[in-house]
């Protein structure tokens, strides 16, 4: 029975990734840890164009809000759009939340709250046959005389053995 339980989750919350999650989600978490080692959140610097080259059509961004205690979709990544068959810029993340019934703003501000990843394993929500790994990746935008604006990078990478 608990195994049933399990397989209908849409988000499973993941303490490490396996030896069989995606090889480009292993290598954008480690990149991210790469610049966490310094003993900090990473920045928007670290995670500029450049460093983010290999997978910039596997990212979206969301920006949080505190005078909505929301995060906003700034950016899809064309290969997320290109999964779920979906576009959701300019979105925010209860809105994700209400259509799917799913914990994305719940798993963001965890990321937002301790400055550490957060991995699942998921539903692709729009195809249910789909499996992915899901990645949240808390950056800090710094702005000179302002506040810093916690980002969060979300990756989604599809599991290899499922895909159709």
């Amino acid at each position: 029975m608990a195994d049933l339980q399990i397989s209908q989750e849409k988000e499973i919350l993941l303490q490490e990734l396996s030896d069989d999650a995606p090889r480009e989600a292993r290598k954008l978490l480690a990149l991210w840890q790469e610049f966490a080692n310094q003993g900090r959140t990473p920045t928007r610097d670290d995670f500029n164009a450049e460093n983010l080259a290999p997978w910039h059509e596997d990212i979206s961004i969301y920006e949080y809000h505190p005078e909505k205690d929301d995060f906003q979709i700034l950016l899809e990544g064309e290969n997320i759009i290109a999964l779920t068959g979906e576009d959701w810029r300019g979105a925010f993340s209860r809105e994700v939340d209400c259509h799917f019934s799913t914990g994305l703003h719940a798993a963001l501000s965890q990321a937002r709250r301790t400055g550490q990843p957060q991995t699942h394993q998921l539903q692709i929500f729009q195809k249910e046959w789909r499996r992915g790994v899901r990645l949240l990746l808390p950056v800090i935008l710094q702005k000179d005389g302002k506040e810093d604006v916690c980002q969060v990078f979300l990756a989604i990478f599809p599991m290899r053995d499922l895909m159709s």
